[in-house]
């Protein structure tokens, strides 16, 4: 089992540019990343497995956590995204995202996600039905198919899929993924392989999955800026028994 948490501390972002510089940005970034959950419901969650920094140019703007839990038979998934972008004492924008997942026999049978992104608030609903997933969002409601994954990128068949579920405003968007190679990811503590993929398509970023199918890096470019995800703390060993369901 590697358990890791950094000791590193990231300079607070600092830059000159206008407001609404910045807030293009990290519209850019929500964007792209689409997603990012926390509980709903469950403030006495475990303590996250995954625990990552998210920067901009190498300054820590954010923080983006998951958390597995096993409960009759379902995997209950929660994600918390919170970002802050300062330009001394002042903060230029603030973004919150919280999302529930449950899953049944591998199938995303609810989801409930609220954003509020810099005051625009959006809330998401989706349940299991008989003909697929019913989703509520910000475009109305519809039935996505029972097997369709959401962008949370935790699940490492992520990349094999060619539609996901916005889950910030609940609906589907149209993605390829193709095979970059591999490379070592440096980690708190150690390092690990990682595989690197490549998604176009309404969405264009990488992801770096371990050979145990951990979810070890997002990256892509917005505005001429380089967000990054860097680990903070990762619990392999509960990620590959509770979350990918390894004995």
């Amino acid at each position: 089992m590697l358990r890791m948490r950094s000791m590193k501390k990231h300079a607070p972002l600092r830059f000159g540019n206008a407001h609404f510089f910045l807030r293009g940005v990290l519209l850019l970034f929500w964007a792209a990343f689409l997603n990012a959950p926390a509980a709903l419901a469950a403030e006495n969650a475990d303590a996250p497995v995954y625990d990552f920094a998210i920067l901009m140019d190498g300054s820590e703007v954010g923080r983006h956590t998951i958390s597995f839990e096993r409960q009759n038979g379902e995997l209950h998934v929660r994600i918390a995204i919170d970002i802050e972008v300062t330009f001394g004492p002042i903060t230029f924008y603030r973004y919150s995202h919280r999302n529930h997942e449950v899953w049944k026999d591998g199938k995303l049978v609810y989801l409930e996600t609220q954003t509020n992104d810099d005051g625009t608030k959006y809330r998401v609903l989706a349940k299991a039905g008989p003909d697929g997933l019913e989703v509520d969002g910000a475009g109305g409601t519809f039935t996505a198919p029972a097997g369709i994954l959401p962008t949370s990128y935790w699940q490492p068949a992520t990349q094999e899929q060619t539609q996901l579920l916005d889950t910030q405003r609940g609906r589907l968007i149209e993605v390829e993924t193709s095979r970059l190679g591999t490379e070592q990811i440096t980690l708190p503590g150690g390092a690990l392989e990682a595989k690197q993929y490549k998604m176009t398509g309404d969405l264009k970023l990488q992801l770096w999955y371990g050979t145990g199918g951990e979810l070890l890096k997002i990256a892509f470019e917005a505005r001429g800026r380089d967000i990054a995800y860097a680990v903070n703390a990762l619990d392999t060993d509960k990620i590959r028994k509770v979350a990918l369901n390894e004995r």
